[in-house]
């Protein structure tokens, strides 16, 4: 999380995905309007709720770029009919984002379900959690808290098959991997089980979600009674005979000091714990992929 200008509040925040070098170049732009949206352009100046700003040059010569239009309605691609499907026959709908402010790791997820599950649309689908309809897709506060709700039961549904869990944490997309940070597997379990109790406070916000707790969400977010696939329930393909070369094997420098980035990653742990078998967690965390 980050802010372009501590002086002013925010009023929108739309997760939008940046590095420190592009912000401290956002910063850097020193002549910002704040005059609320534009409303329109004539050929000498610019138009806004509260005031107007004078071209610089003639309209001919000026480059308008509009970051904010959404004109097709969809909140930029974030808005998804009730019975919106990412797997849908021989096809996939690629959209939704279901690990939390991360299009890439969220691709990746989907893509290594297609490659593992058989093709079953409706049990792939069962292994994705994300928000559908206008009444859950709305830019509001509650979006905000969903995201990290879906990721929550994503990760809890791949559980059901451990080796989704293990490229997870091999994932390079993933920012909370081990590969991403200094203290590796010590740091994950002193963040999980350590003085913050992350795990604890991860389970917590999911119980609360699915007891009725919060009175402006008494539906988990559209996904109310939606059963977590079991064990039984998941077909697995054939292993191709072509050796993949995924992960990579060149090593990551870690990039981060701190501790895990969101407190649903321990979900991950937790889903690989269950499978009794902990060498899975060791060789899940020790590949620097």
């Amino acid at each position: 999380m980050a802010r372009l200008d501590t002086s002013t509040i925010p009023e929108v925040f739309k997760g939008a995905t940046i590095d420190k070098s592009e912000l401290a170049g956002f910063k850097s732009i020193k002549d910002v309007v704040r005059l609320g949206r534009v409303t329109s352009i004539t050929s000498d100046e610019i138009k806004l709720e509260n005031g107007t700003v004078p071209l610089p040059a003639s309209p001919a010569d000026t480059l308008f770029v509009d970051c904010m239009a959404d004109l097709d309605g969809t909140l930029y691609g974030y808005r998804h009919p009730e019975d919106f499907k990412i797997f849908d026959g021989d096809q996939i709908n690629l959209g939704p984002v279901v690990v939390s402010f991360n299009i890439s790791c969220s691709s990746a997820l989907i893509a290594y379900i297609e490659s593992t599950f058989a093709d079953d649309s409706e049990m792939r689908n069962n292994l994705l959690y994300f928000g559908r309809g206008e009444n859950h897709t709305k830019p509001n506060f509650k979006m905000f808290f969903s995201q990290f709700y879906y990721q929550s039961k994503t990760f809890n549904a791949l559980g059901a098959y451990p080796p989704a869990m293990q490229f997870v944490l091999n994932s390079r997309t993933f920012l909370d991997a081990p590969c991403h940070h200094y203290f590796g597997l010590p740091g994950f379990i002193w963040a999980m089980a350590g003085p913050s109790q992350m795990a604890k406070k991860a389970n917590k916000f999911v119980e609360r979600v699915e007891s009725g707790d919060f009175p402006d969400c008494q539906d988990c977010f559209g996904v109310a009674g939606r059963k977590l696939p079991e064990p039984k329930d998941l077909k697995i393909k054939e292993k191709s005979k072509v050796k993949s070369n995924y992960p990579p094997q060149k090593k990551l420098k870690p990039k981060s000091k701190f501790g895990l980035n969101c407190c649903a990653s321990v979900d991950i742990v937790n889903a690989v714990e269950k499978s009794g078998n902990p060498t899975n967690v060791n060789s899940a965390v020790k590949s620097n992929a």
